[in-house]
């Protein structure tokens, strides 16, 4: 979450000076989204376990969708990437998604592994 937090404030941070944001996401929706699975994990460390049981795979395909799948499709539809502030961004914002899809799904893998108290 560090990693696409600061992603989105770099971003942020040159669109306020007048510059292109690295990614064509808005990075204010991006650390909304973030703030969202955050306060999920933490409700499952606070032991809401039907919360995070449910709401975890939920979040996961939205990233997968919004944060991976999206991104990736930008550069089959036009490898020039029109929309990123350079190469490195495209990749940078494809890295940390994948990273955070496969420790939410693992995470919410992890908590139906658990009995169920459901």
């Amino acid at each position: 979450m560090v990693l696409g937090l600061i992603y989105n404030a770099v971003s942020y941070r040159q669109i306020a000076s007048g510059s292109s944001a690295l990614a064509p996401t808005d990075p204010l929706a991006g650390a909304i989204f973030m703030g969202l699975c955050g306060g999920l994990i933490g409700a499952g460390m606070l032991g809401w376990r039907r919360s995070y049981r449910f709401g975890i795979p939920l979040l996961t395909v939205l990233l997968f969708y919004s944060g991976l799948w999206l991104h990736l499709m930008a550069c089959s539809s036009d490898s020039s990437l029109p929309g990123y502030a350079s190469f490195a961004a495209w990749l940078s914002a494809i890295l940390i998604n994948i990273y955070g899809v496969i420790t939410l799904a693992i995470g919410g893998w992890l908590a139906w592994q658990e009995k169920a108290d459901l």
